[in-house]
């Protein structure tokens, strides 16, 4: 480990996978310890036997993303009940982009319920646009356009999925960027 490695020195966003259904209380846990987190949740109504109840529930089943210095706080971490594994890529843990998490925490906000969560092997490629109007102004962002409709898509190759989110093609415009 050598003293300059970026997973020594510097915050960083990290996908940590959970046990199943051990989202909500590992947060609860992580803001106890006071560790930077974030899990995405949507309003969802749900059908008991005699009524409808409003619960909040996972975007990303089984994963939430912590932002730490890898090294000194990953042990702290994983010693907590619920936390399974930090996903790792090319036997690196793989680190989320800040713009990544800013873009995952507009989407969700936004468009919450509307959202859907795809393999990202299920998703046609699309094209890179620089948005100019409407929601997430002035970010780059991945589309797929079809008649009236635009569909978003936020990638995270590192856990293999994507979450979209399709608009109205009136509530958004954009210009194309060179790759």
């Amino acid at each position: 480990m050598q003293e300059n490695d970026p997973l020594n020195t510097k915050k960083h966003w990290f996908a940590l996978y959970t046990n199943p259904r051990a989202e909500k209380s590992l947060s609860r846990l992580f803001k106890k310890y006071k560790i930077d987190h974030y899990l995405p949740l949507i309003k969802e109504r749900k059908k008991w036997s005699d009524r409808f109840k409003i619960i909040e529930t996972p975007r990303l089943k089984s994963y939430i993303f912590v932002n730490i210095i890898f090294w000194k706080d990953k042990v702290t971490v994983l010693q907590l009940p619920g936390a399974h594994h930090f996903v790792f890529a090319k036997g690196v843990p793989a680190i989320l982009e800040d713009e990544e998490m800013e873009k995952l925490k507009d989407l969700v906000e936004n468009y919450g319920a509307q959202t859907e969560v795809m393999k990202n092997e299920a998703l046609q490629p699309g094209k890179i646009v620089k948005i100019t109007e409407g929601p997430f102004t002035g970010r780059q962002m991945e589309i797929i356009k079809r008649k009236n409709e635009v569909t978003l898509i936020l990638r995270f190759p590192s856990i293999d999925q994507a979450i979209i989110a399709e608009m109205n093609i009136d509530k958004i415009s954009w210009e194309e960027t060179e790759n």
